[in-house]
């Protein structure tokens, strides 16, 4: 089906609007000038509460009525409706709306519900970083996200802006650096970085942002690294971990990467030498 042209340019006004890392953009270099007008009847119409026609524009039911009159209200009284749209909370969907990351996560939820092939509206480079632990069994270093509620291997996404992007390879290096909370220096010739492969993963919701991603992942091996101290978010996780998705104790792992990670490797992660001098 065709989507009407005040739609289409609802969504390129929607996504000319820059991240707030970028300097904002001029409200007359938007898209669409003065036509972005009927783009707030658009914008309606995609939550489904009115119907547009050559005759004008109503309410498709009483429900959808109040929902507008809902809004009308909520613009006349102080405040947002959701109060906070910071990185900080992640997605709660048991929150109500007041993250906006849980609202973010209804919607991509129900946008992949209802299309299985639906786009991603986030594109993120990771760097995942494989500290071994040599013993029997073999163990790999983990670490709690608070925001995505699950252990995962030390790492991060790569940094962005509109003319720059981060070698992968630093953000490896950074990443090893902040989540071990200080201890090793690569400049100072502490530990070391092998890259092991690079592969585009599967789409997920992310937990921390709700948003429908899709991820690259470059896996390295750190080694010559010192001993090092643990703290209470930390954890060592064995390949089983990893492959059931939980800890032995039922908390939850990322580990669904690991079939295509060894698969390129072409032998397991147990065969991987000490990440320790």
């Amino acid at each position: 089906m065709r989507t009407p042209a005040d739609r289409t340019l609802l969504a390129d006004w929607l996504r000319a609007i820059p991240q707030s890392r970028h300097a904002p953009r001029p409200l007359e270099e938007m898209p669409g000038g003065q036509t972005i007008g009927q783009g707030l009847a658009a914008m309606l119409q995609v939550w489904g509460a009115v119907e547009l026609s050559d005759a004008g524009i109503r309410a498709v039911s009483q429900p959808a009525y109040y929902f507008i009159h809902s809004l009308a209200a909520w613009a006349e009284a102080p405040g947002q409706v959701i109060t906070d749209w910071s990185q900080v909370a992640g997605a709660e969907p048991g929150q109500g709306l007041r993250h906006g990351s849980s609202l973010v996560h209804l919607l991509e939820n129900e946008r992949l519900a209802r299309n299985p092939d639906a786009p991603a509206i986030r594109h993120t480079a990771v760097a995942q970083i494989l500290i071994v632990r040599p013993g029997n069994p073999v163990q790999f270093l983990g670490q709690w996200d608070m925001r995505a509620g699950y252990f995962q291997m030390i790492g991060g996404r790569q940094k962005v802006d509109l003319d720059w992007e981060e070698p992968i390879e630093r953000t490896a290096i950074r990443e090893v650096e902040e989540e071990l909370h200080g201890q090793v220096s690569h400049d100072a010739g502490e530990f070391r970085l092998e890259k092991l492969a690079n592969f585009a993963g599967d789409m997920h919701v992310s937990p921390s942002f709700g948003a429908l991603t899709a991820y690259h992942f470059t896996f390295f091996r750190a080694f010559d690294l010192p001993p090092i101290s643990l703290d209470d978010t930390d954890r060592w996780l064995t390949r089983d971990e990893l492959a059931d998705g939980q800890t032995h104790d039922g908390k939850p792992v990322r580990g669904d990467y690991l079939p295509r990670l060894e698969s390129i490797l072409g032998y397991p992660i147990l065969e991987l030498p000490s990440s320790f001098r």
